[in-house]
């Protein structure tokens, strides 16, 4: 069980590559700057450099935050890999669902309402840190789409302003710091999300030696591999849903998302907030839409979103109890 928990954390990254990280170049490719494919493969080599670079702050907050482990270092180490292989395989039946009807939900979020779930069923209620999850989850889950939409709104109408006589040579200029905020972004969506798979699987390393959880370079290099794969061969999904079918998307608007996307992941980076990349820049393009015209924004698709953003952690919650205790029968 235990090596089956590891295996099934890895090809919850690959997948969580897949389902998100495509998203995090949408816009560049909806502009036209760079093309899909060689568009995917930078965010692919971005993401693995990213976990590898920024630290392990997110990871600790996955493995010390959400759930109480001192029942996983004194309880039976099964019960401990049951649970996080049941978080990992309920958040993939949600990821792959949404994945299917090309709706950008938040793997990371999925992971962490599976946790949620498939720890009350392993543990009890007593032992989920409910004050934490509301502070560095919930709260962040909420904030960091609205400061995302303000950020993008805000960062086209200054853009706007300052390129209003621009010349050829400035144009230029926006499109080379467009491609470099591209691969920065990516680096920074590989970080941020490669890190909560680090910090879930830590968890049952933790249960293995029964000692404090620690994140070993191995489980660094292997997430953040899997990661950047399930990027590079699937990160395509996502694309229009963010790129095209929530506003139409030029140079100037998928820089401005992009910039407001960077600054609100990179923090969340910095303070081991664990939020959703993909919410940030699904926002963001919202904001950049409304700054032109609120008319401009597709109201329809971007509602539908919003559900999802909503049901995500409760429907994963249900689905990783539903798993663990089936796996608990077998």
């Amino acid at each position: 069980m235990f090596y089956f928990m590891i295996g099934i954390g890895l090809i919850f990254a690959y997948i969580n590559g897949m389902h998100d990280g495509g998203t995090v170049v949408a816009t560049t490719i909806s502009s036209r700057l760079i093309s899909p494919s060689k568009a995917v493969f930078i965010a692919g080599i971005a993401n693995f450099l990213g976990a590898i670079a920024l630290g392990t702050a997110v990871a600790y907050t996955i493995s010390e935050n959400i759930i109480d482990i001192s029942p996983v270092l004194s309880g039976q180490p099964d019960t401990c890999y049951a649970f996080v292989a049941a978080a990992f395989v309920g958040s993939m039946v949600w990821n792959v669902f949404t994945w299917i009807v090309k709706l950008p939900s938040s793997a990371s979020h999925s992971m962490i309402g599976s946790m949620i779930g498939s720890g009350i069923a392993a543990y009890g209620l007593a032992y989920i840190e409910w004050y934490a999850i509301f502070i560095k989850v919930i709260l962040a889950m909420l904030v960091s789409p609205v400061v995302g939409f303000l950020f993008g709104y805000l960062f086209l109408k200054l853009q706007n302003r300052l390129l209003k006589n621009a010349t050829i040579v400035w144009t230029k200029r926006i499109m080379i710091l467009h491609k470099l905020s591209s691969f920065f972004l990516a680096f920074s969506y590989g970080s941020n999300d490669s890190q909560k798979v680090m910090g879930l699987i830590a968890i049952g390393l933790a249960g293995f030696y029964s000692a404090d959880v620690e994140i070993p370079l191995w489980l660094i290099l292997a997430c953040s591999a899997a990661l950047a794969i399930g990027t590079i061969t699937g990160g395509y999904n996502m694309i229009k849903t963010v790129g095209m079918d929530i506003c139409k998307i030029d140079i100037h608007n998928s820089f401005a998302s992009q910039m407001a996307t960077i600054f609100v992941v990179t923090i969340a980076n910095l303070t081991g907030l664990p939020i959703s990349a993909t919410q940030v820049i699904t926002s963001s393009v919202m904001g950049v839409g409304t700054s032109n015209t609120p008319k401009a924004v597709n109201w329809g698709i971007t509602k539908k979103i919003i559900l999802a953003w909503l049901i995500t952690i409760p429907a994963s919650a249900l689905i990783g109890a539903g798993i663990f205790y089936a796996m608990k029968q077998i």
